[in-house]
Formats: C-alpha cells, sequence, structure tokens
C-alpha cells in the first residue's frame, strides 16, 4: 500500500479531491486490518468505503454513485492516504466483537414486531428525505411528488450562489462543493425521482450562469460545473423520459439565452430522449430563429446569431449529415473561413473534388487563403495531382515564409524537392537584412534572414546557418541556438553573441532577467576557457561589473552564478 498505488488506481481529478477530503479530515472511523480497511468518509452524504490490497493492485468499494459504477473515487482516495497517514495500523480493538452479518440482522428484524418495524423506518426517514420519499412511493404516492427537494434545493443554493467574489485560488474548491451536491442529485436518478433531478439540475444551471460574473473563472471552473449539470441533466432525461415537446422548448430556450452555451451542444444526445415528436418542436423552434437572422454583414459579430447559427448546423448534422449541414452553412458565405469550413467537411468525407471547387470558390473571393490552399494541396494529395498539389504548396510559402511551410512543400514535391528547394532557398537569400529599433528596453526586429537561418539549421546545416545569419541576421533567440550550434567547432565566434544576448538582458532591468544574462554569462566564460580567453573574460566582467554598478540585483545574480569580478 503506497500512496503512488492509490494515483495509479485514481483518475487525476479524483486524486486531487480525494487529497482535499483527507487534509480536511473527512476520513472517519478508520478500521485496519491487515490487507484491507474500512472507514467513512463525509461528503454530500457519509460514505461507505472499504479498499483491500490484492495481487492485481488496489480494490476499492464506496457507497457513493460514482462508486457503486465501481469507479476508484475521490472517497476511495482520501481513505486509502488516511490509511498510510495512520502507518496501517489497526484501529479497532484486538478484542472487538464480530459484526453482526446481513443475514443474522435480517433474521432479527423478521421476528420484530411490525409496529416497532415502521416506528423506526419513520425515524429514519425523517433524516433522510430520499428515503421517505422511496416509502412514499411503495405506499402508492406519485413518484413525481413524492420527494421533497427543498432541503437539496437549499444546498444547492448554499454550495452555488456567493455573497462576496471567489477568487483564482479559491474557485477549485468553491466548485468542488458545487460538484458534490450535484453528484448528490444522481442519487435521485437511481431511485427513479428522474423529475425531479432534472427539475434540480436545471436550477443549478440558472444558479452557475448567474454567480459566474462573481468569479474568477481564468482556469474554466464554471464551465466544468456546467458540464456537470449538463450530464446529469441528460442522464435523467434519459431514464425518465420527460414530456418531449417542453423539453424541446426548454433545451433551445437555454440554449439561446446562455451566456455560457448551456446546452448548445445538445444534438445529438438529446435526439433519442426527445423523439419523434420532441425533435419536430426542437427543429420547429431552431429554423424558425434562424429564418429571423438578418442577412449577414461581414465583420459584423455580437448580433446574436451564433447561437441560432450553431444549434441549425448541429440540427441539419444530426438529421441530414454532410449534405444538409453544407445547406446550411452555404448560406451565409462572407468570408474565406466560411468556405474553408465547408471544404473541411466535404474533404473530410471523402469528397475532395467538391472541397477543391469550394476552396478554389474561396480564393477566387477572398483574401487569405494560406488555410485554403493548405487543405487544397492535401485533397489534391490524395487524388494524385502532385504537381497542382505542389504550386499551391509553393503559393503559401512564398506569400508568407516559414519553416513550416518550407516542411510542407518538401513533404509535397517528394522527389521533386532539390528545384524547389533551390527556388526557396534564392527566394530567401535576397530578403533585406533585419534592422533593429531601440524604442525603451524592448527591441522591434524585421525577419531578416530568420527563416532561412531556421531552415539551414532544421536541414542540419549548422556552418550555412551561421553564414546566412552573419549575412542577413536574425531573431535573437535564432541567434542563440545558432550561436550554440557554431561553438562545437568554433566556440569563439559564439562568444559575441552571447555576450549580446546578455547585455540585452541585462538592460530589462528586472530580476528575472538579471538572472538569465548570468546564465548566458556563464555559458560565455566556458566558452573563454575552451579557446583561451579567460582572461579576456575576467576583463570584461570586471567592466562589465562597473559599468552596472548601481544594480543589486545584478549583482547577486553574478555572485549566485560565481562569475569572476566580485
Amino acid at each position: 500500500m503506497t500512496e503512488d498505488l492509490i494515483r495509479r488506481w485514481a483518475d487525476g481529478r479524483s486524486f486531487e479531491r480525494g487529497q482535499a477530503y483527507f487534509a480536511q479530515g473527512r476520513v472517519r472511523r478508520l478500521a485496519a486490518d491487515g490487507v484491507a480497511v474500512t472507514a467513512t468518509v463525509d461528503g454530500t452524504r457519509t460514505y461507505r468505503v472499504r479498499l483491500r490490497v490484492t495481487a492485481a493492485g488496489l480494490d476499492g468499494e464506496c457507497s457513493c454513485p460514482y462508486g457503486a459504477d465501481g469507479m476508484f473515487c475521490k472517497h476511495c482516495v482520501a481513505t486509502g492516504l488516511a490509511w498510510l497517514g495512520k502507518g496501517h495500523v489497526i484501529d479497532t480493538p484486538p478484542d472487538a466483537p464480530e459484526k453482526i452479518t446481513d443475514e443474522a440482522l435480517r433474521g432479527f428484524l423478521e421476528r420484530r414486531d411490525p409496529g416497532w418495524l415502521a416506528a423506526e423506518l419513520l425515524r429514519a426517514a425523517e433524516a433522510d428525505p430520499l428515503l421517505r420519499a422511496r416509502l412514499e412511493v411503495a405506499a402508492g404516492a406519485d413518484v413525481r411528488y413524492a420527494f421533497d427537494d427543498r432541503d437539496l434545493r437549499e444546498r444547492l443554493e448554499d454550495a452555488i450562489e456567493i455573497d462576496d467574489y471567489v477568487s483564482y485560488g479559491e474557485a477549485y474548491s468553491h466548485f468542488n462543493r458545487v460538484e458534490d451536491v450535484l453528484h448528490g442529485v444522481t442519487e435521485l436518478i437511481v431511485e427513479g425521482f428522474t423529475d425531479t433531478a432534472i427539475e434540480l439540475t436545471e436550477y443549478a444551471m440558472e444558479l452557475i450562469e448567474a454567480s459566474a460574473g462573481y468569479v474568477d473563472d481564468s482556469n474554466g471552473e464554471v464551465g466544468g460545473a456546467l458540464a456537470t449539470a449538463q450530464r446529469i441533466h441528460l442522464d435523467a432525461c434519459t431514464a425518465g423520459r420527460p414530456d418531449p415537446v417542453a423539453l424541446a422548448d426548454r433545451l433551445v430556450d437555454r440554449a439561446l439565452s446562455s451566456d455560457y452555451e448551456v446546452f448548445l451542444d445538445a444534438l445529438p444526445g438529446y435526439a433519442e430522449v426527445l423523439g419523434e415528436s420532441g425533435m419536430a418542436r426542437y427543429r420547429e423552434r431552431v429554423e424558425a430563429a434562424w429564418r429571423a437572422l438578418p442577412p449577414r454583414r461581414p465583420g459584423v459579430y455580437g448580433d446574436g446569431r451564433f447561437a441560432v447559427t450553431y444549434l441549425m448546423e448541429r440540427l441539419a448534422e444530426c438529421e441530414g449529415g454532410t449534405d444538409a449541414l453544407i445547406e446550411v452553412l452555404a448560406r451565409d458565405v462572407t468570408s474565406g473561413y466560411d468556405v474553408l469550413r465547408i471544404a473541411h467537411k466535404l474533404a473530410g468525407d471523402g469528397r475532395d473534388e467538391e472541397a477543391l471547387a469550394w476552396i478554389q470558390r474561396g480564393l477566387d473571393d477572398f483574401d487569405g487563403g494560406d488555410q485554403l490552399r493548405d487543405l487544397g494541396a492535401e485533397c489534391l494529395l490524395r487524388l494524385g495531382r502532385r504537381e497542382e498539389a505542389v504550386r499551391l504548396r509553393w503559393a503559401n510559402f512564398e506569400e508568407n515564409p516559414s519553416l513550416a511551410d518550407y516542411q510542407a512543400l518538401r513533404a509535397a514535391a517528394a522527389e521533386d524537392f532539390p528545384a524547389w528547394r533551390e527556388r526557396a532557398l534564392t527566394l530567401l537569400g535576397v530578403q533585406p537584412a533585419m534592422v533593429e529599433h531601440h524604442v525603451g528596453v524592448r527591441y522591434l526586429q524585421s525577419a531578416g534572414h530568420s527563416v532561412l537561418v531556421e531552415i539551414l539549421m532544421w536541414e542540419g546545416d549548422a556552418d550555412g546557418a551561421w553564414q546566412a545569419a552573419q549575412r542577413g541576421g536574425c531573431h535573437q533567440d535564432l541567434w542563440l541556438r545558432v550561436a550554440r550550434a557554431r561553438a562545437t567547432t568554433h566556440p569563439a565566434d559564439a562568444l559575441p553573441v552571447l555576450r549580446r544576448a546578455a547585455e540585452r538582458l541585462i538592460e530589462e532591468k528586472n530580476r528575472s532577467s538579471y538572472q538569465q544574462a548570468a546564465e548566458l554569462l556563464a555559458e560565455s566564460e566556458a566558452l573563454s576557457d575552451r579557446c583561451g580567453r579567460s582572461e579576456d573574460f575576467r576583463a570584461y566582467l570586471v567592466g562589465l561589473r562597473a559599468a552596472h554598478k548601481p544594480k543589486r540585483a545584478l549583482r547577486e545574480e553574478l555572485d549566485r552564478a560565481r562569475l569572476p569580478g566580485g
């Protein structure tokens, strides 16, 4: 039994949440016996956990809904960590009496007076609304109204509603509590109270959206909680089969009004639940909203059309496949991106000729065709039209040279690449040299021969890359790569490059830059030793320290790097 064993059996999120539960002291009544342990863990309610180390690994059982599905849940993780924390000590006294078995307890209960049993059940039901509801249904109550959801509704409100503000550091714990209560709703589904589960999850989504503005959601916790609620909602609808027309209306209403894309991806997941009548209503609502949209204007966003268009696209694809989706997409083609989406869908379905026709339309009608040409080249290569594909790849490279486009050109040209390579390097070789402009402490640089240098480095031609950088310049980070490659055979050549980079970092005047500068200078010292210039380097450092004497933080970083002159 080790922490690593627990980590291997739990998924990452369950392990993190289990750690939090353990740290919060939620594990109680821990009892270990040899290779097994039992405990109770306080979560949405109190859950019973049993762990056992086996030859195959770690066997965990928990009474929570997640554990009931056979998963190694956060309660199992917390119990395992508590077991480790106890050093596997047996909490139960050695002479503790044996527990009564289920069979023995059943026999005892069967011999009790019915009145006593009824009193005990009613007393238990007072503290457990779900048990109360199950008993009422067994007694003939309508399952739709038997469960008293006031307590669970209040717990949702307590967990979700925010009095002040939830910072980034607090968001994770806050939404852990939210998801704990949401998982409590899943118990209603298991027991057949699906209408109540549907109502509560929709209420929870309203609360989450209403509170989202008071949360630093940099890590996307709001979306995660909404996704959990939507999964539970779909499970409840699948198990309970609510009124399909009313459900369709709610799905469309929430999708069109939500700021967090709630139910935007309802299809195809809800298609079976909605059935014929629900899908008919869903289609009626979405198509009506789509027809009511004004004509699209290029460059105009935020007019409310995104949600409507997205719903229409999902509906079309769900019911009519690619052709229906393209019919929707083709209604509002106002940019090359619109064309690209259509072409991508056709190409994904193996309809390359049709995709190429749309790509040509996009290239003729709109600017910015690099992605269209990329996709066009892929289609042409699949069709065996290599020469046309190479021309598209070349057009991309010629328009905006980059290493990625050079690599794509090489892949397309195959055995014909040497001629295209010469053409590409000639194009890059006549690019103007880099010009630097000093603005404050930052350097704005033109590209110079950066792409040429990058390509030669990728091809393993370090000498050619060095010559290109010397002739036409390149970006600073690339200079360092080239210099380090050059240093393997010509360490003296690399020294000025490393020194210039260090001096630029020093001009930025912050601790992080000083630390990086010291690292570069330490690297320069090693190169100086290799080429017999140790004294020159020492003199350089003495002068550098003198020039920047007021910079205490720089001095500290130079000393920390054990550089001379201190």
